[in-house]
């Protein structure tokens, strides 16, 4: 479908709706419509046949973090793999994929606008150094491909950022730590006589981080407006801005990591990593409620980035590259919402149709601590993707509450190589579309005891400049996930929530025979799960909270049969969180928690693994008020509070195991300021 095409069918979309009588008459529903503000978040998650895990903004308040997808070291079965390169998107593992965040296997929105990159610094990279932790409302973590609102990369799932959007606040949070670092953040919520309403955000944070040439500097602005325009329509526009300015000290060795005091240092031949990015979006959002249980959305998003980042592997002389990404983004959609009742039983859904257009300008460069030598590479990548989706859900009595889901997406995109001393050539991409179901049910089974059980289906389009190459034949990788769960909750002090999942990946793409430079669709893997989440309040003010998650993997089929049988690199076998948070009537609390990481194969044969690790963090917090009441809370807190020697990021290659080595001991203190 091309991309001129698309705004004629939205036209139509937008305007035909209007003239269907349905929802008029029925029973008004208790969502309040008008507080949708992302395509189809009138979907109620606690009626999910999948698992939403949920962070709050209070809860992302007392984390005081200087980077939002930390925010995710609070999920059951998620694991960060910090690179500690500066301003590099960070890797995370999600229900056995291990290349989220900094890959292609989680998508990642922020308030509707995506933030992974079709053809960048990798296939789906995703920055989420572009918010603003203050500013964040909630961040919804989808488990696996199961919401149809998401589309491409939303494999082994989907994290979903939502600011603080109207409300009347003013919040203020500076911290300063080990390391020179430095991070003072601001959210403002202003209302302008009866119906306009800015929220704002700031962020600078400035760090010289623990290894050398560590020095990152970032800096984080957005603002919104909304109004009501007329008792039925209501319009937003926001914009956000980022600049970031990094320098990165690169991997080291394990014989070199295996001294903590070497471990500080670069690696021999290092060169002078790092890089800088300039990243702003705007976005408009209009509403318009044809009932209390009716409503259209229309948005539309633009989204301009330039990257560069300079970085070396390995350990010989040599061989700094620089890459540049000049990428700009436009995106449009419309969903009809609906939150009510069809006949005698309460029915909720969305349905929406949705345009997205991405082109970037590709260059690279051989360089010598960042002085350009010869350049390698100048390309130019579009995608265009268009989708339908919906997803409604009806609750027929307590003991059956189903859901269904349907997203179809399809993708169209040219291939422009201009490689310095090559022949240049222009290229189509493949035909690829693809349709995802998701279905499944809720059960109340008992007051205390909500059953779920749902399936859903996923894809992934092959990588890189295969998509375009004419000589390649291939269909999109097909995933397929199965998961049953339950929230238990036998008396007010105790909450329990367990999920079971098994996800299958057929028609993987592979290269067959091996080295004959030929793909495909051959490969199949199988990923196993249990995460148990448990939160316990034996008395007032006292939480004991804590979560374990086991994995099991297995390669299945591949051409290469030394691979079958084997497990998936990266994913270790279990990961365990448990804390204890108190805090004394007088506004003097605690909070300390231990993270441990099982041991994890780093290479596709199974020879090599990464050590566990185990990191306890502490904090302690004194709240007060004025006699305005205007809140203080001042907190003091120690990372990693034995001093873990560890990394969290180990790759092999190179003829050895390679190390982003994390943070030791770390103490920060600062103040928050609510008024």
């Amino acid at each position: 479908m091309k991309k001129f095409t698309l705004p004629v069918l939205l036209f139509f979309f937008i305007f035909a709706i209007p003239s269907s009588g349905f929802g008029e008459g029925k029973k008004e529903g208790v969502f309040k419509l008008e507080d949708i503000t992302v395509k189809g978040e009138a979907m109620h998650n606690n009626d999910m046949p999948f698992t939403v895990n949920i962070i709050g903004a209070e809860q992302i308040e007392d984390l005081n973090l200087h980077r939002p997808l930390d925010i995710l070291e609070e999920v059951p079965g998620v694991e960060i793999g910090n690179y500690n390169q500066g301003g590099v998107a960070n890797v995370f593992s999600i229900r056995g994929f291990t290349g989220a965040g900094h890959g292609s296997d989680a998508a990642i929105y922020v308030d509707g606008i995506p933030l992974n990159e079709g053809e960048s610094h990798a296939d789906g990279y995703a920055d989420a150094n572009v918010l603003i932790p203050l500013e964040l409302e909630k961040l919804e973590v989808h488990k696996g491909p199961s919401s149809a609102l998401f589309g491409n990369f939303a494999r082994g799932g989907t994290l979903s950022f939502l600011t603080r959007k109207r409300g009347v606040y003013n919040k203020i949070k500076t911290e300063y730590g080990s390391n020179d670092t430095f991070d003072a953040q601001g959210a403002f919520g202003i209302k302008f006589g009866s119906s306009l309403y800015n929220n704002t955000a700031f962020q600078y944070y400035k760090t010289d981080g623990y290894q050398n040439n560590s020095e990152w500097i970032k800096t984080n602005f957005s603002t919104s407006f909304s109004c009501d325009l007329t008792e039925k329509l209501d319009a937003g526009i926001s914009f956000r801005f980022h600049g970031s300015d990094w320098d990165a000290p690169g991997y080291i060795p394990e014989e070199q990591f295996k001294s903590e005091s070497r471990s500080r240092h670069q690696a021999v031949n290092a060169e002078d990593d790092g890089g800088e990015k300039e990243f702003s979006s705007q976005k408009l959002d209009l509403g318009y409620n044809f009932t209390k249980n009716f409503r259209l959305l229309y948005w539309a998003y633009s989204t301009q980035q330039d990257f560069t980042r300079f970085a070396k592997f390995g350990y010989a002389a040599g061989g700094q590259t620089e890459r540049n990404y000049d990428r700009t983004v436009y995106g449009t959609g419309t969903s009809l919402n609906f939150d009510g009742n069809l006949g005698a039983f309460p029915m909720n859904g969305v349905l929406g149709l949705e345009y997205y257009y991405e082109e970037t300008d590709w260059k690279r460069w051989n360089t010598n601590n960042r002085a350009r030598l010869e350049q390698s590479q100048d390309r130019k990548f579009n995608i265009e993707t268009a989708s339908l989706f919906m997803q409604a859900g009806m609750e027929f009595s307590r003991y059956f509450r189903p859901q269904i889901g349907l997203r179809y997406d399809d993708f169209d995109g040219d291939y422009d190589n201009r490689d310095p001393g090559e022949s240049s050539f222009d290229r189509d991409m493949q035909n690829y579309d693809n349709i995802s179901p998701k279905i499944g049910f809720r059960s109340l089974v008992l007051d205390s005891l909500d059953f779920r059980a749902g399936y859903s289906e996923g894809f992934a389009l092959p990588d890189g400049e295969a998509k375009y190459d004419p000589t390649v034949s291939l269909d999109p990788v097909e995933i397929r996930q199965y998961e049953t769960g339950l929230t238990f909750t036998p008396i007010d002090m105790l909450w329990v929530d367990l999920a079971v999942f098994i996800i299958d990946t057929d028609n993987e793409i592979q290269e067959d025979p091996i080295g004959s430079d030929y793909y495909k669709n051959v490969g199949e893997t199988r990923r196993k799960g249990i995460e148990l989440a448990m939160k316990i309040f034996p008395l007032e003010n006292l939480e004991i909270f804590g979560d374990v998650s086991f994995f099991d993997t297995e390669v299945r089929k591949n051409p290469d049969k030394q691979l079958e049988g084997k497990e998936i690199s990266g994913v270790p076998e279990n990961i365990i969180n448990l804390g204890v948070k108190y805090v004394f009537p007088q506004g003097l609390g605690g909070r300390v928690k231990w993270h441990h990481t099982d041991e994890s194969f780093i290479d596709d044969m199974n020879r090599f693994e990464a050590d566990s690790y185990d990191v306890v963090d502490l904090s302690l917090f004194y709240t007060l008020h004025d006699s305005k009441g205007t809140e203080y809370k001042i907190n003091f807190r120690v990372d990693n509070l034995f001093d873990e020697h560890y990394s969290q990021a180990v790759w092999s290659g190179y003829g050895t195991n390679n190390y982003a080595v994390s943070w030791p001991r770390t103490f920060w203190g600062g103040i928050t300021i609510n008024w």
